[in-house]
């Protein structure tokens, strides 16, 4: 129940699935910028909720995958405060592991 609110901090276009502690959250848009931008508004949230709640991240288990038809390498910079996200090619949420192809 503390933290049932913290979906109701995503911006607009970005959302939530949770279980327990584990998060996801997700964009879906035509342009990957687009998406990322509002990704990393809600990673900001994400961090004053929890500086505000006292609540801590695990920076080393949160990743990142990006899932896209296009054919082009793309730069992807994702963060939570200071620490550069990590991508992962294939993540595992609550069991499933995620394929990129």
């Amino acid at each position: 129940m503390f933290i049932i609110d913290i979906q109701t901090i995503l911006p607009k276009g970005v959302y939530g699935a949770m279980y327990a502690d584990d998060m996801a959250i997700w964009a879906t848009e035509e342009y990957t910028g687009t998406a990322l931008a509002r990704l990393q508004l809600a990673l900001d949230a994400l961090r004053m909720w929890t500086e505000k709640w006292l609540v801590k991240i695990n920076p080393e288990k949160t990743t990142f995958t990006t899932f896209t038809l296009s054919t082009k390498s793309q730069t992807v910079r994702l963060k939570i405060g200071e620490h550069q996200l990590r991508g992962e090619p294939s993540p595992t949420y609550l069991g499933v592991t995620f394929d990129k192809d």
